[in-house]
């Protein structure tokens, strides 16, 4: 990959975002859906949990993107370990927390910790898959709209790419 120094300032934009929205979304998931029912609290723990993992990831991932990129590949080692081993749990509790929201919203029926819970449930969904398997976000690259405009599908993801290759050479 070749630098350029907006190359970079986007890899690092990208980290601080995933950072900034690490904090941010369960932070508010926390407030608007907090509830004191055992259950339905533990389903928006996972739910944040799994968001929380995802981001971190990304966060993570393109800060030593940035930092590869610039010319020292070592950061992308830790990041690619801690990638490796955040994938099946953060997969679980994907998974835990859309079960538990299930029976919640089948024995209560839909409040405003449910919706939250959905919410963040469905994001770190998105996140996962992003991430570990197809690039879902193409609004931020010409060539990555055109691809996906003139129907040549999605790419793989970029960390699911550096994945592959780092857990072959392992």
């Amino acid at each position: 990959m070749t630098a350029t120094s907006s190359n970079l300032r986007d890899f690092r934009a990208y980290g601080r975002l995933e950072a900034f929205n690490a904090v941010l979304i369960p932070s508010l998931a926390t407030y608007f859906g907090w509830t004191h029912n055992f259950a339905s609290g533990a389903v928006l723990v996972l739910a944040n949990l799994g968001v929380f993992i995802g981001l971190l990831v990304g966060t993570l991932y393109w800060l030593a993107l940035a930092d590869r990129v610039n010319g020292n590949a070592s950061p992308m080692d830790g990041a690619l370990r801690i990638a490796s081993a955040s994938q099946r749990p953060m997969l679980v509790m994907i998974v835990a927390a859309t079960i538990g929201l299930i029976a919640m919203v089948a024995a209560r029926g839909w409040s405003l910790s449910a919706i939250v819970s959905a919410i963040v449930t469905a994001l770190a969904g998105l996140e996962y898959v992003n991430y570990y398997h197809v690039q879902l976000q193409h609004f931020d690259n010409a060539s990555d709209w055109r691809r996906l405009r003139d129907g040549r599908g999605f790419r793989q993801a970029h960390l699911a790419r550096d994945l592959a290759k780092w857990r072959r050479s392992r």
